[in-house]
């Protein structure tokens, strides 16, 4: 919680705080007919008071929306970067699964060299041409 939505709910806490001790106060001397006539000396002070516990509530009030719009903007950036995820994971295993028939398709089997028909001699044979001392 920031500082400021710290400092309005203090001060809000506070204006209730006042508001009931004022409220009970009033209740105790109800019966006291001198009392009541200098409460009427502060209806104006309670008017502004009043006002001001009003304007308390709305910046809480304009506080908790802008809080609430930063966390439905968030969720819908989270949402986004999930479903980029998403995307990019399926696009991986489909690489992955298409990569592997490609592979297996393409692999390459050695196979003993063939020779040609004009050449009949055997490996053995073609050795001993070419050794010098034969000659």
């Amino acid at each position: 919680m920031s500082n400021s939505r710290k400092t309005v709910w203090i001060i809000f806490a506070i204006f209730m705080l006042v508001l009931v001790v004022v409220a009970y106060m009033v209740d105790k001397n109800q019966n006291n007919l001198d009392f009541l006539l200098r409460m009427k000396n502060y209806i104006p002070f309670m008017l502004y008071f009043s006002l001001f516990g009003a304007l308390v509530f709305l910046f809480a009030l304009f506080f908790n929306q802008i809080d609430h719009a930063k966390a439905k903007k968030l969720i819908t950036q989270l949402e986004n970067d999930k479903n980029k995820l998403k995307a990019k994971l399926f696009d991986m295993q489909e690489e992955k699964s298409s990569a592997s028939p490609v592979v297996a398709k393409t692999r390459i089997v050695e196979e003993p060299a063939k020779e040609s028909p004009s050449s009949s001699h055997t490996e053995e044979e073609k050795k001993g041409e070419d050794s010098p001392l034969e000659s």
